[in-house]
């Protein structure tokens, strides 16, 4: 029988879990080198295709040939030159390059090979991630020979496992989830009471974590080159080396006060002292960010800091003692600790695998998840553009209009009925919407596709037009605008790439060999 697992595809490290057989998540071990996660790197040489500690061995001596970050640039129409080693604006020239979708891949084929036989998966992703970067890792997966069950938002998964430990009955109420990795931070309000986690509310930022706190230090180390020898350091060129030794520092500032790191330069190797307090002032304006975001997942769940039970720790970065400080602070208490940072959401995600496919587990493995709930929320604003009369301007203006709110239970399906402004009427353009906030001015949303909807007659104005989203649990969103008279109707999933995009992916990694 093949295996149902759970995959954290994340910006920094990624792992994979599946349930042993008394139902108990177990993240799986690199058959390289035993370790429980692995680095989110990819190394291209040829057609061979290194992923892990292997390709960030490799930064040193070839930077340009390995890629690291890539999910920060899943919603982006871009690809990755090995030749310039950056990610470019995508067009017909660069059509051999490669997608983030594809470089994804490339790590999701490395953790499948951790266990035999996965043909399906759940993987997680940030729960501000949008519509586009949620498709394109829909299509690793394709890329990657896996059937994804389920999209599940990453601190989402967290609660899950948090809320299947065996002393659940310490962690019940309001909880906060608090979820800092590498490359993205997530804040999600929960209510759990037993094995049951509602999510109430999220917020985030898709370029906050580890990774900027790295650049932070990296300014810091240059200025205190440049202190000493009157030059700066060729950062530009060296940004993977002194990438990787700013998180070094990082790592042993989160055990010791200060470090002392020799730093090559232009005018020679110089010895640099870092001290933590110097760092966290470097850090600061991204403190503050997580500060704002926490006491605005507060707001938006209608709870204060008082009424939140306990808060729980996921990612890498939230072993920075600064991080811990911050959190006590807003929330009046600290955080719990007990549990692998790095493994909380793949677990909850082996999990969550589980959930979805009971008919494949065995009786103890369904009598341990028996009791295991899990309800998620929507963590964007859907809708379409419309017009609409505007008495100041005393003209019709196209304005938003809000079908799926912000934090409403999944799977979701709403519907509004609109009509044609003219008589005669050939067609209505379709504008399907996502944004943030409750957005009307049409130049604060994204639009995430376009269509039209043409009709097979001609009517006086006010013809009746029926549109239905539907959002399900994995984040996918279909939409549906249909003639009331007709029944003519424009249907659409939404697809950011097309078929011949996804063919030239599936092409270009047929003959790669994935180490």
């Amino acid at each position: 029988m093949s295996k149902i697992i759970g995959i954290d595809l994340g910006t920094t490290y990624s792992a994979i879990a599946q349930l042993d057989d008394l139902g108990t998540p177990e993240v799986l071990a690199s058959t390289d080198n035993n370790k429980k996660i692995t680095a989110s790197s990819v190394y291209i040489k040829d057609q061979n295709v290194i992923v892990g500690d292997k390709a960030l061995d490799a930064l040193e001596t070839v930077p340009k040939q390995v890629i690291t970050e890539t999910k920060r640039q899943m919603e982006n129409d871009v690809v990755y030159s090995v030749d310039e080693g950056k990610w470019v604006d995508k067009d017909e020239k660069n059509k051999d390059y490669y997608s983030p979708a594809q470089i994804s891949s490339f790590i999701l084929s490395k953790l499948k090979g951790y266990a035999s036989d996965v043909k399906k998966a759940v993987i997680t992703v940030p729960a501000l991630f949008a519509e586009k970067a949620r498709v394109a890792t829909l299509d690793a997966a394709k890329m990657a020979g896996i059937e994804v069950i389920s999209l599940i938002n990453e601190p989402t998964a967290a609660a899950c496992y948090y809320a299947s430990l065996p002393n659940v009955k310490k962690i019940t109420g309001k909880i906060l989830v608090f979820d800092l990795g590498g490359g993205t931070f997530d804040v999600t309000v929960c209510e759990v009471q037993g094995e049951e986690v509602e999510v109430i509310t999220s917020r985030g930022d898709k370029w906050l974590g580890g990774k900027d706190f790295d650049k932070e230090l990296i300014n810091l180390i240059n200025e205190k080159y440049k202190k000493l020898s009157g030059k700066e350091l060729d950062i530009e060129n060296n940004y993977s080396k002194y990438m990787e030794v700013a998180e070094q520092v990082k790592r042993v500032l989160s055990v010791r006060d200060k470090q002392i790191e020799t730093i090559d330069g232009p005018d020679g190797a110089k010895e640099i002292e870092i001290t933590r307090v110097e760092f966290e002032q470097s850090i600061q304006t991204h403190i503050e960010k997580l500060k704002m975001l926490m006491e605005e997942a507060l707001d938006g769940s209608g709870l204060k800091a008082e009424n939140i039970s306990h808060t729980l720790l996921v990612g890498g970065s939230t072993r920075i003692p600064i991080i811990t400080k911050t959190i006590e602070q807003v929330m009046k208490k600290p955080p719990l600790k007990g549990v692998n940072v790095d493994e909380a959401v793949a677990a909850g995600a082996a999990i969550y695998a589980g959930l979805k496919s009971k008919k494949n587990l065995n009786e103890a493995q369904k009598k341990a998840i028996s009791n295991v709930k899990l309800q998620d929320v929507c963590n964007f604003y859907l809708g379409t553009l419309v017009q609409e009369d505007d008495p100041v301007l005393n003209r019709q203006v196209t304005a938003n209009l809000i079908l799926i709110d912000r934090d409403t239970p999944l799977p979701a399906t709403k519907s509004s009925r609109l009509v044609t402004l003219y008589d005669d009427q050939e067609s209505i353009s379709i504008d399907i919407t996502q944004s943030e906030g409750r957005e009307r001015n049409r130049e604060f949303v994204n639009i995430i596709h376009q269509g039209e909807l043409k009709f097979p007659d001609k009517k006086p104005k006010g013809r009746p037009i029926d549109v239905t989203y539907t959002y399900d649990t994995s984040g996918k969103l279909h939409c549906i605008f249909e003639d009331e008279a007709t029944k003519e109707k424009y249907e659409v999933s939404i697809r950011p790439e097309s078929a011949e995009d996804l063919r030239r992916n599936y092409e270009a990694i047929e003959h790669i060999v994935i180490e």
